[in-house]
């Protein structure tokens, strides 16, 4: 994402919503990975994915389970090794493996509202409060970007997840409050941190509008607006 004033110092990946894309299964392969790396040299690190696992788990039990196509499953066995000590250990993962697939299948906007849900619901680290997120969507399977909002120190976190943005047009991030909407840059492919704007309430709306490239010409949008997001206090 890019602004009007001199590139920030790239923002550390949160570690909690980290531990929660990790559970919901919206990170990339690299990016397990590397969290799960962490998790076996940091107790903390595997605490956090642990919990996260426990407050999904309703989610989980939500979804009707769906028994795998016999050649799937056939597949799975002939890929065992026959009488391995590692055995058990395999099929435990696998079936993790398969829950999270059945959580996936469960359709559009599973995956964001439990997102939401759960992270308005843990535990609040800033007793103080000025601290928000939204899921921004559009109505896809995954959101299109994941906000986290510090009213506080006037800095958002924003991860790109879903957000497309068509041929030859830019996607900008807007606040929109009491006051209009209010730029705060392009939407990228990478995760960002954008300063807020002044009179940044927790009652407003993060959105996304498609643009000319570079951005709005007029410091309001100019075309339609496709996904939106409303704040809600961590």
């Amino acid at each position: 994402m890019s602004g009007g004033g001199a590139p920030g110092p790239e923002p550390m990946p949160d570690p909690e919503l980290r531990a929660a894309e990790y559970a919901l299964g919206t990170l990339d392969a690299q990016e397990r990975a590397a969290l799960e790396r962490d998790a076996t040299r940091d107790p903390e690190t595997a605490g956090r994915i642990r919990a996260w696992e426990r407050r999904l788990a309703p989610l989980m039990g939500a979804v009707p389970p769906v028994a795998p196509p016999p050649r799937v499953r056939a597949a799975l066995l002939r890929a065992l090794p026959d009488g391995a000590a590692g055995a058990g250990d395999q099929l435990r993962h696998l079936r993790r493996r398969l829950r999270r697939w059945q959580v996936a299948a469960a359709g559009s906007g599973l995956l964001a509202a439990g997102l939401a849900l759960f992270v308005a619901i843990g535990p609040s680290r800033s007793p103080a409060g000025g601290r928000y997120l939204a899921v921004v969507q559009g109505g896809g399977a995954v959101p299109a970007l994941i906000v986290r909002v510090d009213t506080r120190t006037g800095l958002a976190q924003v991860r790109p997840v879903g957000a497309d943005a068509p041929a030859g047009r830019s996607l900008e991030l807007w606040y929109v409050g009491a006051e209009g909407p209010k730029p705060l840059g392009l939407v990228g492919g990478a995760p960002s941190q954008v300063r807020l704007p002044q009179g940044t309430a927790p009652d407003g709306v993060i959105a996304v509008s498609v643009e000319p490239p570079g951005g709005s010409p007029s410091g309001q949008p100019t075309g339609p607006v496709i996904y939106t997001g409303k704040l809600i206090a961590e």
